[in-house]
């Protein structure tokens, strides 16, 4: 089954994320998190909803066997006050705005590691949701 062919599993799914985030189910909320991470990027990532469950993101990255970019997403956590995002979408975006020009490089570096692993998370992403069963 293609990502097209699973779109109205997806939206129940995402539904079911933004309603009750802990009633997602493993495979689920592998899907949930890493979806819009494989189609927007680390950066888009972190100043949208995705950074909300960051931590839940990099355990599900290492759980398809990404885990160089889990530690590209550790890295970047580092760069946080408390050392990971605040889960505060506002709060989460004051603290990246107030970097300035700082880490520009550093994350357009990140960014392009991503892009050049994101064909392969999606080749798993499919994989993974083919090998989901709905009820």
């Amino acid at each position: 089954m293609t990502r097209q062919e699973a779109q109205s599993q997806w939206e129940k799914i995402v539904d079911k994320g933004f309603y009750n985030y802990a009633t997602l189910t493993r495979d689920e909320r592998v899907w949930f998190n890493l979806e819009p991470l494989a189609n927007g990027g680390i950066i888009d990532n972190y100043i949208n909803n995705g950074g909300e469950h960051n931590l839940d993101t990099i355990q599900d990255l290492n759980y398809l066997g990404f885990n160089d970019v889990a530690q590209l997403m550790m890295k970047i956590n580092k760069l946080f006050k408390k050392g990971y995002p605040p889960t505060e979408i506002n709060e989460r975006n004051d603290e990246i705005e107030s970097w300035g020009e700082k880490y520009n490089l550093f994350l357009d570096e990140y960014e392009n590691i991503f892009w050049s692993r994101s064909a392969d998370l999606e080749k798993a992403l499919v994989i993974h949701i083919n090998c989901m069963t709905f009820g």
